[in-house]
């Protein structure tokens, strides 16, 4: 069973790696919890959609990435980033090294926290590498309107590093809202949002903020581990944002 599970691990690593691309997904949900000994294999992307020559349709990123629990609390990875501004070909952005480590045990708390770090070492000349860290909380609330319900919040920080670093500190904030009703179809709303500097936002119309339905859900392949996806619409909610996006989520895990 070990060497079967090895060989379907390997399988969509390779897929992962020749699909069609290995980017940095600018729409991605973080979570607090970490499962020992459990290897994940993930693929995020997204790509937007806008009026004609607005600068703002099309803009593709991809992320493949391969993550472990090394311990109870602790769970590391690697990740490709490719992406494609408007107009432009794919191309290889990034490898970036992050851990999530969990903060409290599951379901103890009020909450579930955690905490994430992550540094991308930049392939593309005259861009900066970049540290990014924060916050996981996640809060399942039962009984709402006879459902179960499960909220996820991102607050993250990024720094930039190197020669072509800027002097800003931009602010990612991701927040997730679903019903838990049936384990393979979870719907749900998200919020997805950029400021550029915390130290001087600007006004709202020029930050990106975008809001839209979502689902997701997981399929048992035991004793070979499970499937999950998430998909999602994201409309842009202001002048800096386009009017819209689509983003999924797919990732095999398999304990070892």
């Amino acid at each position: 069973m070990r060497t079967l599970t090895r060989n379907v691990a390997g399988g969509l690593v390779l897929g992962l790696c020749l699909g069609a691309s290995q980017a940095h997904a600018e729409f991605k949900l973080r979570y607090p919890q970490v499962e020992y000994r459990e290897m994940e294999i993930e693929h995020n992307g997204d790509t937007t959609f806008d009026k004609a020559n607005s600068g703002k349709s099309n803009n593709q990123s991809y992320t493949n990435e391969l993550e472990y629990g090394i311990t109870r609390f602790l769970r590391l990875g690697i990740e490709g980033d490719s992406a494609a501004p408007p107009g432009r070909n794919l191309r290889y952005q990034g490898t970036a090294l992050e851990g999530t480590f969990q903060l409290t045990p599951e379901g103890k708390y009020w909450a579930d926290f955690g905490f994430f770090a992550e540094y991308e070492q930049a392939h593309v000349r005259d861009e900066a590498n970049a540290f990014t860290f924060g916050p996981l909380v996640q809060k399942e609330v039962s009984n709402v309107f006879g459902f179960d319900t499960v909220h996820t919040f991102n607050l993250l920080f990024t720094r930039e590093a190197g020669p072509h670093r800027s002097a800003g500190t931009p602010l990612l904030i991701a927040w997730q809202s679903r019903v838990r009703l049936n384990t393979l179809f979870e719907p749900g709303i998200e919020l997805f949002s950029q400021i550029d500097d915390i130290v001087s936002p600007g006004q709202l119309a020029d930050q990106q903020h975008r809001l839209g339905p979502m689902f997701a859900g997981a399929y048992s392949l035991a004793p070979y581990g499970n499937l999950k996806y998430e998909v999602g619409y994201l409309f842009g909610l202001t002048r800096a944002t386009e009017q819209g996006a689509v983003r999924w989520r797919l990732e095999y895990e398999i304990p070892f």
